[in-house]
């Protein structure tokens, strides 16, 4: 079974949903960084269950106890454990799950793979629960990349058929200020509104999550295996729910002539600028010093309270289903701070690896490499 991702950055991931607890193990942090850990339960409490009336009421504070890597709150350089206690799991939801897996969840593949010794309870390593880590992970990230320039923002684009139209690099407290984590206030209260109205037929719904990285140095990223689009996938389909991932213009791109797609380069005193940015910033698998920009597609939670057709894995006959418990109306609410954390990951991890490639002066100017975005024709 593989709980890790293995690089410059080395992330293990542990527990299950109604597990004892959960946590993680990271690896490749320097030594000397200050961490702030009320900074990081900033983005536990943003990803965590309860916070809103639109996501699940499962009570969890996900307070995290550093067992490893932190001497008075500045990394030792050593393996970086932290641990995470459930603290609010009923297993008895989930009884009827070991014999009638649920339509679109990974209940049927975990016993494909593992049998009747599998942890099932709560979708148990395979539930959002286990997205909880990946974030801890990736806001120790987020505070090593503070002294790089880059900044990270992450929101809800679209909700279903709701879309917001705007498209700018927008700031945590404009996305978080709006419980759908949409920054439109009127696409917010339509998203609202429908989410209530899911709630009512026992229904969910799926998103868009858009993610822009300002400040991107040049040169992170390697050809061909480990691109940054490589990189950043990797992380990204490892979080619950994502079934669908788009650089720049993403399959848009397929329509469009090479006169269109391209992003056509000029100066601007010292600088190499774009007028467009379709490819996402990334040309050859590595940045050039444009904004990184990718859309992350979240389909709808599994577990909804309407009856569905199933199977009964002992009987072997056709059986129907009708979930219990507590599940988010719409998982990509929750999921914007967990692919903001793990694109923190993947940047540091690419980071690191720059460090050690050589970096050309073909401009000689101490800004190059910091663009300010691309302008648009």
């Amino acid at each position: 079974m593989s709980f890790v991702f293995r690089d410059r950055i080395s992330i293990t991931i542990f527990g299950s949903s109604h597990g004892n607890g959960i946590g993680c193990v990271v690896d490749g942090i320097p030594a000397g960084f200050s961490i702030d850990q009320n900074k990081i339960m900033t983005w536990m409490m943003r990803r965590s269950p309860g916070q809103s009336s639109l996501t699940t009421q499962r009570k969890e504070t996900d307070r995290i106890e550093f067992v490893s890597g932190l001497t008075k709150d500045i990394t030792d350089g050593g393996s970086i454990t932290m641990l995470i206690r459930n603290e609010n799991a009923i297993g008895k939801h989930y009884d009827d799950l070991f014999e009638r897996p649920r339509p679109g969840h990974g209940d049927l593949s975990l016993f494909l793979k593992y049998g009747p010794y599998r942890n099932y309870e709560g979708g148990g390593f395979l539930s959002g629960r286990m997205t909880a880590p990946l974030v801890a992970a990736g806001s120790l990230a987020l505070q090593v990349l503070e002294g790089t320039g880059m900044e990270i923002s992450s929101y809800l684009q679209s909700m279903g058929d709701i879309a917001m139209e705007t498209d700018r690099f927008f700031d945590d407290d404009e996305i978080y200020s709006n419980e759908s984590r949409i920054p439109d206030n009127s696409k917010d209260m339509e998203a609202k509104s429908y989410i209530r109205e899911l709630q009512s037929q026992g229904d969910s719904v799926g998103g868009i999550i858009k993610t822009r990285v300002r400040n991107v140095p040049e040169a992170m990223g390697e050809p061909f295996f480990d691109s940054v689009e490589s990189i950043i996938s990797h992380l990204i389909f490892s979080v619950p729910g994502v079934k669908g991932l788009e650089f720049g213009d993403g399959f848009k791109l397929s329509k469009m002539k090479g006169t269109e797609s391209n992003d056509s380069f000029y100066m601007n005193g010292k600088r190499i600028r774009t007028r467009s940015n379709h490819n996402g910033g990334i040309l050859g698998g590595i940045t050039f010093g444009n904004d990184l920009e990718f859309r992350t597609a979240m389909k709808a939670t599994s577990s909804v309270r309407k009856e569905q057709d199933t199977v009964n894995l002992g009987t072997g006959e056709d059986d129907k289903i009708r979930v219990q418990g507590r599940h988010d109306p719409c998982i990509a609410i929750r999921a914007v701070p967990v692919i903001k954390c793990v694109t923190a990951i993947g940047l540091l991890d690419l980071y690191l690896r720059r460090q050690s490639s050589y970096k050309g002066n073909f401009i000689n100017d101490s800004s190059y490499g910091k663009n300010e975005g691309y302008e648009k024709s």
